[in-house]
């Protein structure tokens, strides 16, 4: 069995096992959570904290059970000895009237809690921290009024319910007082001491506060980074539907903290309504699980049925259309079927994540991990608002969050980096394709000159020596022209040498001297240059397409003729024609010619041709007749 094979069933043993284990750690914590009592403080109506220490930040969340009466809004007064109300019932702190146990309570109605509280007299400070009190309340601190949160407790057409983070002040002077809270719901769903009022020191208190609203605020400035990073990278690149639902997971983190936890839209703005932060609530968490969805399916399309899916994703949509018609109190009695549409939302996304894991899809371990830790936050935090009230799990849902982004971030950019190095690669591939093409088109100009050379080598050489027999001086000029010349033509391993006007010229002029000792004075050479002769120039331009003149056009005439180099100026342009009064081109033959099909005369055009191309984006333009032939071209001023 080769190495492959084995690692290949170890990591299929794996994927396995992940998919088994974590699952089981998600439900393992939440059953512990679930099956979690917290200390009980509160025994029939009392709290007696004279006996603990609370010079070491200690703060004490007064759960357990307080007195409690219902359908009445009872003043300290009520309670004086020997009048006292008749108790309805002891009540469970936290939570809320309609579930405790034994009774039956109506969802919505008013009613009071009462507490006595003994506390050490040697603790400097005593303040009590308060939260979410459902839906409305009086707090009265030994008969005085410290705390109002909402309005019109006993009266329906009146009553406004708020949620406020308060931080009172208690006596000094005494160690024993009696809280009396009014609490008022009568327009939601629930009603009660959702979450346990906390006793300690008011400087701990309030460290505490900041400790945790400076860590949420820094974990929602954070996601809402990532969220503008990946809009912006959706707005560049419209087709990228990942970046898009990625960035409004992180929109939707990003709102929904700021009225989760210690609600910094109230410190922002503490006169806001309570009707938005309702809005803000439902609206996000009927579409927190669905954007994970989508997300998902931007990644792993091949992994979901489209039909299960979209149909787990409908009620979402009824959802937010029923929140847009509704006023948001309707919907808190539509809470249960919430938790139910998030659980099967849930686990319809791990169930695809876990096809992706054993079938390996790419990232498939880490954002199944990840999707576990965020589900995991998600029933920690549903489970601390229904059944226990901590404030220590109050951030659990957006660090649970965060973990989830850092992740989905991390597999989008490892995306980026996978097409960034496909990019370089086929870079790389087109870099190498185009020094090939140089090298096809020195070697094409290489060809071209050893199909010249030997017949013109055999008739330079044949005129030479005619001249020898009449004038030494002129033949020793024409073999140094020879010399001069086959030096420069054969000079085809760097054709992206730039040479002055001139240089090229004196080329010419040399190809040119030992034509005419072969025909004489029948070829004659015009220039007409009303440029500078510093100007630059690709090396090998102007002599082949003379050479291509003289050969297939004036020397196929008896009487031979006349080749013009024409060069001027213009717009920022040096233009420049080869003219000559051949036999000219038939239009098959041009057409070869361009096309590159001429394996003689088309090889040299097409290659300058390309190499105009390369360099200025613009090539030959070629144009024939009977008795008269152009080639022109035209290149920036390089002085």
């Amino acid at each position: 069995m080769d190495l492959k094979t084995v690692w290949t069933k170890i990591s299929s043993k794996y994927r396995i096992m992940l998919v088994i284990i974590v699952p089981a750690i998600m439900i393992y914590t939440l059953i512990n959570v679930l099956l979690f009592s917290s200390a009980i403080i509160v025994h029939d109506g009392k709290a007696d904290l004279s006996g603990i220490d609370f010079s070491h930040n200690t703060l004490v969340a007064l759960d357990g059970q307080w007195e409690f009466y219902w359908n009445k809004l009872l003043m300290p007064e009520d309670f004086k000895p020997g009048h006292r109300p008749q108790m309805d019932s002891f009540m469970k702190v936290p939570g809320v009237w309609s579930d405790n146990a034994g009774t039956h309570y109506a969802c919505q109605g008013i009613a009071t809690y009462r507490l006595s509280l003994y506390y050490p007299s040697t603790l400097k400070d005593p303040a009590l921290r308060i939260q979410s009190v459902a839906n409305a309340y009086k707090l009265y601190v030994n008969g005085q009024l410290m705390a109002k949160v909402g309005s019109a407790l006993n009266s329906k057409a009146n009553f406004k319910n708020d949620d406020e983070i308060v931080i009172i002040d208690l006596p000094k002077d005494t160690q024993k007082i009696d809280l009396v809270f009014q609490v008022g719901n009568l327009n939601c769903a629930t009603g009660g001491l959702r979450f346990a009022p906390v006793f300690g020191s008011k400087q701990v208190l309030e460290q505490q506060r900041m400790m945790m609203l400076i860590l949420q605020l820094l974990l929602m400035g954070g996601v809402l980074i990532f969220g503008i990073h990946y809009f912006f990278l959706f707005l560049l690149q419209t087709k990228n539907k990942t970046a898009l639902f990625f960035a409004v997971f992180c929109f939707l983190t990003a709102v929904r903290s700021l009225i989760w936890g210690e609600i910094p839209l109230v410190i922002v703005f503490p006169n806001v309504s309570p009707n938005l932060k309702m809005y803000i609530n439902y609206l996000t968490g009927y579409n927190y699980v669905a954007m994970v969805i989508l997300f998902v399916y931007s990644i792993y399309p091949l992994e979901f049925n489209k039909k299960i899916m979209s149909l787990i994703l409908l009620p979402s949509l009824v959802f937010d259309v029923f929140l847009m018609i509704a006023i948001p109190e309707i919907m808190s009695f539509y809470t249960n079927y919430l938790y139910i549409l998030l659980l099967l939302q849930m686990l319809y996304i791990m169930g695809v994540l876990m096809k992706a894991v054993l079938r390996k899809r790419d990232n498939a371990v880490l954002m199944f991990t990840a999707i576990c830790i965020l589900i995991w936050a998600m029933n920690e935090d549903i489970a601390n608002f229904i059944l226990i009230g901590s404030t220590n799990l109050s951030c659990v849902f957006l660090l649970g969050n965060f973990v989830v982004i850092l992740a989905m971030s991390f597999v989008q950019a490892r995306q980026q980096a996978m097409n960034h190095k496909k990019l370089i690669l086929y870079n790389e591939k087109l870099l190498e394709a185009d020094r090939l093409k140089d090298k096809i088109m020195a070697t094409e100009m290489s060809f071209l000159q050893a199909q010249i050379k030997p017949h013109f080598l055999y008739n330079a050489l044949s005129a030479i020596a005619n001249v020898c027999e009449k004038d030494a001086k002129q033949a020793g000029k024409l073999i140094i022209d020879l010399a001069i010349y086959l030096r420069g033509s054969l000079g085809f391993n760097n054709l992206d040498k730039m040479v002055t006007i001139e240089k090229e010229l004196e080329f010419v002029d040399t190809y040119f001297n030992i034509e005419q000792a072969r025909f004489g004075q029948k070829i004659q050479l015009c220039k007409k240059i009303e440029i500078s002769l510093d100007f630059q120039m690709p090396v090998l331009i102007l002599q082949p397409l003379v050479e291509n003149a003289v050969r297939h056009g004036i020397s196929k005439k008896p009487e031979g003729g006349t080749v013009t180099v024409q060069m001027m100026q213009k717009d920022g342009n040096i233009y420049i024609k080869i003219e000559d009064d051949g036999v000219g081109i038939n239009g098959d033959k041009l057409a070869a010619i361009l096309s590159g099909h001429d394996n003689i005369q088309g090889v040299g055009f097409l290659n300058i041709h390309n190499r105009l191309l390369k360099l200025y984006g613009r090539g030959l333009e070629i144009s024939s007749e009977p008795g008269y032939t152009c080639v022109k071209f035209s290149i920036p001023e390089v002085a």
